[in-house]
């Protein structure tokens, strides 16, 4: 295989000079103004069914072959991906950015009037035979109804968002990226830091540590202000949209029924007892009475191999053909198209993602930063299923009907790093084994519980500032402390120092979407499981994968036998959990380290 490791953007456009960018933008713009004006004076769509799948075609194919502008903005965002400090990338996107804003105002009618329909009308356009295909898309539509306001009052509050919220995230994100201490002797910014607080070195850890808390502390009194800014930007849009609690506008924009997410936070913290033995067990390997916070995430002991980025290409191939040769056949082509820019640059954006979930028609792009540890391996596998869900789904899905809800967009890539992660572990002594069950457990551990408990905190949050009408900082971070240790157990230590951590933790600024670790993992795990008890599930999972948005994750996945709305699937998940945790155990005390 003639495997590639950067991108090759010419499927898009050859350079910034190319004259193909200003024609494709204006082309956007025309297509824009033609739908706009051929449809937003009409008022038969509204009523008949022929009327109204002859605009949904036409909506669909203005999203397919234009969208917002979405080739050239695509394009700007992975250059200035590959290269942050480009001023004439930056500004070229940001234009990219306000023509992209002006283009959805101008498209925002059809969704608006649409939702608003009479109800009478809504079943009939959903039982009629014409609109079959786009069922569910009406179906979303129609379930925004009742929180939708006047078009003149959407329009104001997308235009307010960057001042009333967007810019509040912003200044606090940039101010802490900003930040350098000196740590080991030497300058170091604030995301550094960060991770050398769960270095091995004892040392390094401490100094680590106590930079990170200076920074925090020397930020309090702004991140007081803008969470509570935040909050009150999110109080008055719920009540302006007469929501029934702070989440369910995310419940509703990530397809998935409230009782499925309330199901899943319940089965998680009816089982952090298991977080509390797993912490036991990893401050006993690690020869403490009991783990600082910062602690959780040490490695321990050695996984003790350098993975060049072709061993780690080979080892996720593997798994995949053995798999499912389809799958086999997309890996391949993903990395022999130059989809994968791989490797550590200057001016590359670091960590890690998969890009083009959002559009029908714009080509896969995978970006890693490979350094050849163990965990860089699970990254490929983690991206891979990414980029394997969109592959999946480009083959059967509409434009309208391509992408993934948050709730369930984190599955194919667990999954595929659930699959890979065994296939390695089964190849590896018992010391090796232990190493990366640890590992793929402190994974788990933050990805399933400590969501849960984020989440958790979340919805306290927004449930003690809408009665108090602004919380200090003291009492936020009261209310992290508890959470927190709601799940982490008595082997953890809280001090009062980490009270303000919440600080830095900007999903409590994207309002209720943690929730979606959690669930997608569990999902994977359960998916896994089945796996396991029959290797042609694989054709089940294969149809999940490639559904996209044409049903509602809970109907997605009941065609192949699963109630997510159960609380037992979600136990099912957590057992996997359980015996990871009893087997982590069993090895230790093998071993004698326990």
């Amino acid at each position: 295989m003639n495997t590639k490791t950067a991108w090759d953007l010419t499927p898009l456009f050859t350079g910034l000079d190319d004259p193909k960018l200003a024609e494709s933008e204006q082309a956007s713009i025309m297509a824009v103004e033609t739908f706009a004006k051929r449809w937003q004076d009409r008022t038969d769509w509204l009523e008949n069914p022929s009327s109204l799948a002859e605009i949904i075609s036409d909506y669909e194919r203005l999203s397919r072959d234009h969208g917002g502008n979405d080739k050239v903005l695509y394009y700007l965002w992975l250059r200035s991906e590959l290269d942050q400090g480009n001023n004439e990338v930056k500004a070229k996107l940001n234009q990219a950015r306000s023509i992209a804003q002006k283009l959805g105002n101008q498209t925002q009618f059809f969704g608006l009037r649409l939702a608003r329909v009479d109800k009478n009308i809504q079943q009939q356009f959903l039982a009629s035979p014409q609109l079959t295909e786009y069922r569910h898309f009406l179906e979303r539509i129609f379930a925004d109804a009742p929180y939708l306001l006047t078009e003149p009052e959407e329009k104001i509050l997308t235009l307010q968002s960057g001042i009333a919220y967007g810019n509040w995230v912003q200044m606090t994100e940039a101010s802490l990226a900003k930040e350098e201490r000196e740590v080991t002797g030497q300058k170091r910014g604030f995301a550094e830091i960060t991770g050398l607080m769960s270095k091995t070195d004892e040392k390094t850890r401490q100094e680590a540590v106590a930079a990170f808390d200076e920074i925090l502390g020397s930020k309090v009194e702004m991140a007081e202000a803008e969470l509570n800014s935040i909050l009150e930007n999110k109080k008055i849009d719920d009540e302006l949209r007469h929501t029934a609690r702070p989440d369910q506008l995310r419940h509703l924009s990530d397809d998935i029924e409230t009782e499925v997410v309330d199901a899943m936070i319940e089965a998680v913290k009816q089982n952090y007892s298991l977080v509390h033995d797993y912490y036991q067990l990893k401050a006993k390997l690690l020869k403490k009475d009991r783990l600082a916070y910062h602690e959780r995430g040490i490695p321990f002991g050695a996984i003790g191999r350098h993975y060049n980025f072709d061993e780690a290409v080979v080892i996720v191939g593997e798994a995949f053909k053995n798999l499912d040769p389809d799958l086999d056949k997309h890996y391949q082509k993903l990395l022999t198209n130059g989809q994968v820019d791989a490797l550590l640059k200057t001016g590359k954006s670091g960590g890690a993602f998969c890009a083009g979930e959002g559009d029908s028609t714009l080509p896969t792009y995978i970006l890693l930063n490979h350094t050849g540890e163990f965990r860089d391996v699970m990254t490929l596998a983690h991206e891979m299923g990414h980029g394997l869900n969109n592959e999946l789904m480009r083959e059967k899905q509409t434009a309208l009907n391509f992408g993934t809800p948050t709730s369930t967009a984190e599955v194919a890539s667990t999954l595929m790093e659930l699959i890979v992660t065994e296939s390695i572990e089964s190849k590896t002594n018992d010391e090796e084994h232990l190493a990366m069950l640890i590992a793929r457990l402190d994974d788990e551990v933050s990805t399933i519980f400590r969501q849960v408990a984020a989440y958790t905190f979340e919805q306290q949050l927004h449930a003690d500032f809408r009665q108090a009408g602004f919380l200090p900082a003291e009492s936020i971070g009261k209310l992290f402390r508890q959470k927190m240790t709601d799940y982490l157990g008595p082997a953890v230590i809280f001090e009062d120092q980490h009270e303000k951590w919440w600080i830095h933790w900007s999903h409590f600024r994207r309002y209720f979407y943690v929730y979606s670790y959690a669930s997608g993992l569990l999902i994977a795990k359960a998916l896994r499981n089945k796996l396991r008890e029959d290797k042609n599930f694989i054709d089940k999972i294969k149809d999940i994968l490639s559904a996209g948005t044409s049903a509602s994750p809970r109907e997605i996945f009941a065609r192949a036998g699963l109630d997510i709305t159960a609380s037992d699937f979600w136990q099912k998940g957590l057992a996997e959990t359980a015996l990871d945790i009893k087997k982590a155990r069993e090895l230790a005390t093998n071993l004698g380290l326990v």
